[in-house]
């Protein structure tokens, strides 16, 4: 017999309840009776209608990935142009992809508790993938890195998919840095409010990226 649906309310309130607890404290750490008491709900819920914790951790990625804009994710569905031009795309591929990675990570509205929670659980999940995630996390996070690795290998067709994904790696590790030390960073500048123009920031980490990729026609030289 199907179990009666959850109210949404109560099931919205569990699943935020969980991405604070599980940001908070990790998967271990968190347990089913506070995040129910966070909800304001029964801890018997979550089994029911979460087949457990394990289930419940899931569901709050899903509900993180569902909500959250993401702008490179549209930059990946868009179809690749091949042959002639494709390097002129590449370019402006890649520049459009560390645009929107930025956009993204500094999408969280920092006065809203809840959403910085999902940009911690999503920084844990990151580092630490779990297994029982690990199939979520790839399927969200797959098109991304073959979009950034397509412009990466038109643009350096002679480095190895070895040296391409440190490359990649090198592009997109120096803006989740930025991101996750955005608090010392704030002090080390002495304002609270860095950034005020995210269109500087972005632009540095764009020509460090393709000055460190070795793109000459990305910086013409200047005509006498």
């Amino acid at each position: 017999m199907t179990p009666p649906a959850l109210p949404q309310d109560t099931r919205t309130r569990l699943i935020e309840s969980a991405i604070l607890h599980f940001a908070a404290k990790g998967f271990d750490g968190a347990g089913i009776r506070e995040i129910a008491k966070g909800a304001k709900a029964n801890s018997a819920l979550v089994t029911y209608h979460f087949c457990g914790k394990e289930g419940l951790y899931l569901e709050a990625l899903k509900y993180i990935f569902t909500r959250k804009a993401c702008h490179v994710a549209q930059l990946a569905s868009l179809p690749r142009v091949e042959g002639e031009g494709a390097r002129e795309a590449a370019l402006q591929g890649l520049k459009e992809h560390i645009h929107a990675f930025m956009e993204d990570l500094m999408a969280c509205d920092p006065g809203d508790p809840l959403e910085e929670a999902a940009m911690a659980l999503m920084a844990r999940e990151m580092q630490a993938p779990r297994a029982a995630s690990s199939a979520l996390l790839m399927e969200q996070i797959r098109p991304h890195v073959e979009h950034l690795m397509h412009c990466l290998q038109v643009l350096r067709p002679d480095l190895s998919v070895d040296e391409l994904m440190n490359m990649g790696l090198s592009i997109q590790g120096q803006m989740l840095y930025f991101r996750n030390s955005l608090g010392i960073v704030r002090l080390i500048r002495g304002n609270p409010d860095y950034p005020a123009d995210l269109s500087v920031l972005i632009q540095h980490f764009t020509d460090f990226s393709l000055r460190g990729l070795g793109v000459p026609e990305a910086f013409p030289a200047p005509r006498n």
